[in-house]
């Protein structure tokens, strides 16, 4: 199976300025449940290997992989970087969990 996420050049920027990750890095995004005021599922992103079977997309020289578990939350989503919320201010959207 395969996903479509739309990753803009300015999300991995910021994390290349504002958290340290560099080109050739690779970095596995999944969902994570809970978590303060929250009350439900937001994504995570930490360094990582590609391991078979691996959604990849390679923006500003940086590989964002996805494993199938996750395939569900992210297909059809949107990965911004918005500087109204200050060195942090990504935003996640997808359409398809929308209720």
């Amino acid at each position: 199976m395969s996903i479509h996420v739309t990753i803009e050049p300015a999300f991995a920027q910021a994390y290349q300025r504002y958290a340290g990750f560099r080109p050739g890095d690779t970095l596995r995004l999944y969902v994570r449940t809970g978590g303060p005021g929250t009350g439900g599922l937001f994504y995570a992103i930490e360094k990582d290997e590609e391991q078979p079977g691996d959604a990849i997309f390679e923006v500003e020289g940086m590989r964002f992989v996805i494993r199938p578990n996750d395939f569900w939350y992210f297909d059809g989503a949107e990965l911004r970087y918005n500087a109204l919320y200050g060195e942090y201010g990504f935003t996640f959207h997808n359409p398809r969990l929308d209720t």
